[in-house]
């Protein structure tokens, strides 16, 4: 079986790799015993999947019931060679009990006993129950009866003597030779999800319709789903925390003879059946990856109207994505786990226009006379048929999948009485909680204390809910948001609220720079922006020297009021950062591969003109960030098209006068002006003629609030 197993394992890779799925494996690690998994069971390739990664991730050995119905010609003897038995084998039971007890494999189980197409699962009466044409009533606890059938043979096998233990065994039909007394049987949960689930046409259908003329069949609304599944979503198989099954046999352990009564060893097994199949669901439901579907269409199930204002929906969703955090133990998506942020901050945010496009198709959703969605709740209790519910009513699915989980379903019911305003101010209070954070666990790991409000490296927000109009402006590289200080409290004397965000790495110390992106730092400036959208009508961006290239770059992807670069370093003097150190770069990485200690690892800046606020050297990998952000500004300044103040110093000591010309005659902006200063610093906000720059940028965003 093992050779057979491990050529399935290799057609099952291909077939991964030729489609390609996704299908990763989380969750706890596996005990060093034999194992009986269970599992939840929405597609018919589960089958093949789960056995294929237990072999592939952890070589081990597994086998499983399939319908009857499948046991036929080639495909049923392919089958039997990995190890599928027939659910209605007479002898199943005792095979699966014999190969746990000998170690030789594990099984995997599905106690819902068909694919729960709809998700319907709830829990009456004190079991977890199924919905469905096929079955209606709680889960199948036929695994927990042969896991405490193999415990109990376990038990035997240590006290008795192999003669009594073998009339026990022929009792239950169970080979007493075949048993190891060093084993331990356990339980370990599987909870299968797929995130996006999107029923649709795909090269693969088109073609098996074209030979066979399967639409409209069960078939192919099967492969619709299953195909698609397969091919764009991702698959998680989460492992769950083992259960040993020895506090289950507490009650019959307690009179000694009790064990060597096989009556009343069955009736043990009748009354513990349900309480164990009770646990492990508990924890197969409630491992479930919960992703950005749920909270979509939780949101908007508890949403207080039915006209949907996709920005009010929006903030109600990432409410409720942050509220996860609060619960421990939830199997949350890769997606979840990230700042949800670019949910409200970008219009086209791909998972959110994915499924407002899926609720519209299967007509949840609709526009009125007047261009808005109104949401037709009613669908969603409809009864679609068992086997075209996963196409006809996708989302209907996925809220059968999250709404039992009942902590979750109530905070999302408690987020759903604010209103609009008051998510934004929270969004706004939060996205300042979580940029103090950065920065707070950063100067924490440097400096053993907790910073104060008033240091360098402390984010400035200047916020007054009397104003409409707010500037996001950001810091440049080695500095500190003190640096803009001055400006920032000149800004919000004239009524514009102010936010200038620590890019992470920057204000605490040198060392903090080698574990930084440019990534990091665009996400720092989109965090910034985003909190300041939820409270102004009108956002300006801008940024001194690196800190404009980072507006520019946010300009080039997001819609913004308009754009204010100071002396921002498109072009450098050193050239060691344009040329050099990109080589430099590449060649440290190289020599500390071979464990020796590079060329250069640090760059001198004890020239500075602000040493109480720049860093006084910086290491040559995070030049190497910055290398990137100017490459990357580079590229993308054809898509700004916002207004636009450009303002350089015509001596700039840091950065050459002609980066502004470049950014000039690249933005596609339409209203653009170039102010060039008679300058010999490069701080130009802390020299003697500030006041200028100051007076300047007032202006250009007093007269662009009206536009």
């Amino acid at each position: 079986m093992r050779i057979v197993l491990a050529l399935s394992s290799l057609a099952v890779g291909l077939v991964r790799k030729l489609s390609g799925a996704n299908i990763t494996v989380s969750g706890e690690e596996l005990p060093d015993s034999p194992i009986m998994f269970v599992a939840n069971h929405f597609t018919r390739f589960e089958t093949f999947v789960v056995p294929h990664m237990l072999y592939k991730t952890y070589g081990r050995t597994s086998r499983s019931l399939a319908d009857d119905g499948l046991f036929v010609g080639f495909f049923g003897k392919y089958m039997r060679w990995v190890g599928v038995i027939s659910n209605k084998n007479k002898a199943r039971d005792c095979i699966i009990v014999e190969d746990l007890l000998s170690g030789k494999d594990d099984w995997v189980i599905y106690p819902e006993g068909f694919m729960v197409k709809n998700k319907r699962i709830t829990f009456d009466n004190g079991e977890f129950c199924t919905h469905s044409p096929e079955y209606e009533g709680p889960i199948h606890t036929g695994a927990a009866v042969m896991a405490l059938k193999a415990k109990i043979l376990q038990e035997r096998a240590r006290r008795d003597n192999k003669e009594t233990l073998k009339r026990f065994c022929d009792a239950m039909d169970i080979d007493s030779s075949k048993i190891d007394k060093s084993l331990n049987v356990k339980m370990v949960p599987i909870s299968i999800t797929y995130y996006p689930i999107r029923p649709g046409k795909n090269r693969f259908l088109t073609w098996v319709d074209s030979m066979v003329h399967q639409r409209n069949t069960r078939l192919f609304e099967e492969l619709e789903i299953e195909v698609n599944l397969l091919m764009d979503s991702h698959m998680d198989i989460r492992f769950g925390k083992a259960i040993a099954l020895d506090k289950y046999l507490d009650d019959l352990l307690e009179r000694e003879a009790d064990i060597y009564d096989t009556q009343k060893v069955n009736d043990f097994i009748d009354t513990q059946r349900k309480a164990l199949t009770n646990d492990v669901m508990k924890r197969v439901y409630s491992q479930m990856q919960i992703h950005f579907d749920h909270m979509f269409i939780l949101s908007l199930v508890t949403m207080p109207t039915v006209k949907v204002c996709p920005s009010y929906l929006k903030t109600l969703i990432y409410k409720n994505a942050r509220s996860l955090h609060e619960f421990n133990d939830y199997n949350l998506h890769k997606e979840l786990q990230k700042e949800l942020f670019k949910l409200i901050l970008d219009e086209n945010y791909e998972p959110f226009v994915s499924a407002i496009e899926l609720a519209i198709k299967q007509h949840i959703l609709y526009l009125d006379s007047d261009g808005e969605y109104l949401f037709d709740r009613s669908l969603l209790e409809k009864a679609y048929p068992f086997h075209e519910v996963r196409v006809k009513n996708t989302l209907q699915v996925i809220l059968n999948e999250i709404k039992w989980q009942e902590p979750i379903v109530k905070v999302a019911k408690e987020n759903s009485h604010y209103s609009e305003a008051e998510l934004r101010q929270d969004n706004f209070e939060y996205l300042q909680e979580k940029d103090w954070e950065y920065y707070e666990s950063e100067y924490l790991l440097y400096h053993g204390r907790a910073p104060a409000k008033e240091d360098k490296g402390a984010p400035i927000v200047l916020y007054d809910d009397k104003n409409e109009v707010g500037l996001v402006f950001s810091h440049g590289y080695m500095a500190a948001p003190k640096e803009i200080r001055t400006l920032a409290e000149y800004l919000f004397s004239k009524g514009i609220n102010v936010y200038v965000p620590r890019l992470r790495g920057h204000g605490t110390d040198p060392e903090a720079l080698k574990y930084v992106s440019a990534k990091d730092w665009e996400t720092d400036f989109e965090r910034a922006f985003t909190a300041m959208r939820q409270v102004c009508s009108k956002v300006f961006i801008g940024g001194f020297s690196t800190g404009g290239l980072l507006a520019l770059l946010h300009a080039a992807q997001y819609k913004v009021d308009g754009v204010i670069a100071l002396n921002s370093a498109l072009r450098l003097h050193d050239l060691r950062v344009s040329y050099v150190v990109p080589t430099l770069h590449f060649f440290n990485e190289m020599i500390s591969y071979l464990k020796a200690k590079g060329i250069k690892e640090w760059i001198d800046n004890s020239h500075t003109e602000q040493p109480d606020i720049n860093y006084l050297k910086h290491p040559l990998s995070s030049v190497a960030q910055l290398e990137k952000v100017m490459s990357k500004v580079n590229r993308t300044l054809k898509n700004v098209t916002a207004p636009i103040l450009i303002i350089q110093g015509d001596n700039d000591p840091v950065v050459k006068a002609e980066s502004a010309q470049l950014i000039y005659d690249k933005v596609a902006s339409k209203d653009k002006k170039l102010l060039l200063l008679p300058r010999v610093k490069h701080g130009i906000l802390a020299d003697d003629n500030h006041t200028e720059v100051f007076e300047a940028i007032e202006r250009f965003i007093q007269n662009h609030i009206e536009n």
